[in-house]
């Protein structure tokens, strides 16, 4: 509003000319005004931007806060008090979001942003490792029997099939080889997919899992869990605002099961 309101200056201005009960602006206000809109502007995209449902947005909290603040921090001219409040106000309300795993974990398994939202040596590796350990739990959760024995020579002839001395040492050695192999194959993996090149950010990352899954199938894996969360409860609320269109005093009478569909059919087709 404040955005239409610079815009149409010179109709207000003409309009309040002839208006002897409301005030115009004069023109340091005119320009404050401006300032003030051009400030607050990249808080307007950053809201459009995370209230949407047609694609992942728990992975662009990190880009997106960074480039927010480093827009902030970096803009001269106008406003400078208020965008030094906005951005400690930022930190003080998110912290250091590159702290978070999960959320680095995200936004590396979102081929638009990989690893290039990660301005430092210290938080890549960070981020590489936090994606590393769960591509690990996740394979253990799924192979838990995957363990099998190593073949170690017996010190002597017998074969008696008693408890040995060498049990544990024999397990031990199996347990690392198997671990050794399965950080190896998921470290190959992981470094062909952040080698490549992230897609375009107006591309769907989910259609391109889609089409690419086979080649990366652990990370996959984490993306399906990790890119259907959303970052806001928007979508949520907006649902709850088509419920109200849907049962309304004239159709009180809807049975449960039936106004679900007829909410799944609005928020889908």
């Amino acid at each position: 509003m404040l955005e239409r309101l610079v815009e149409q200056r010179e109709a207000v201005s003409l309009v309040l000319s002839d208006v002897t009960t409301v005030k115009n602006l004069n023109s340091h206000q005119w320009v404050t005004a401006r300032d003030l809109a051009a400030t607050l502007r990249p808080f307007m995209d950053v809201t459009v931007l995370m209230s949407a449902a047609s694609y992942p947005t728990l992975s662009m909290i990190l880009p997106v806060l960074d480039g927010l603040k480093h827009l902030l921090a970096n803009a001269s001219g106008g406003l400078d008090g208020l965008r030094g409040i906005l951005l400690r106000l930022l930190g003080e309300k998110f912290g250091d979001v590159f702290a978070d795993d999960e959320l680095c974990i995200a936004t590396v398994v979102d081929p638009r942003f990989k690893l290039a939202a990660f301005d430092t040596d210290d938080r890549r590796q960070k981020a590489t490792s936090a994606v590393l350990h769960a591509m690990l739990d996740i394979t253990a959760v799924q192979q838990p029997s995957a363990v099998a024995p190593v073949n170690v020579p017996a010190p002597s002839s017998s074969t008696s099939t008693h408890p040995s001395i060498w049990d544990k040492l024999d397990l031990g050695a199996a347990s690392t080889t198997t671990s050794m192999r399965s950080q190896g194959s998921m470290q190959h993996e992981l470094d062909l997919y952040t080698s490549d090149a992230p897609i375009a950010r107006s591309a769907c990352p989910l259609q391109w899992w889609k089409t690419n899954h086979t080649a990366y199938p652990v990370i996959a894996q984490l993306a399906r869990r990790l890119l259907s969360v959303p970052a806001t409860s928007v979508a949520s609320e907006r649902l709850f605002s088509r419920a109200g269109d849907v049962i309304t005093k004239k159709r009180n009478q809807l049975s449960p099961s039936c106004a679900d569909r007829v909410l799944f059919l609005m928020e889908n087709l």
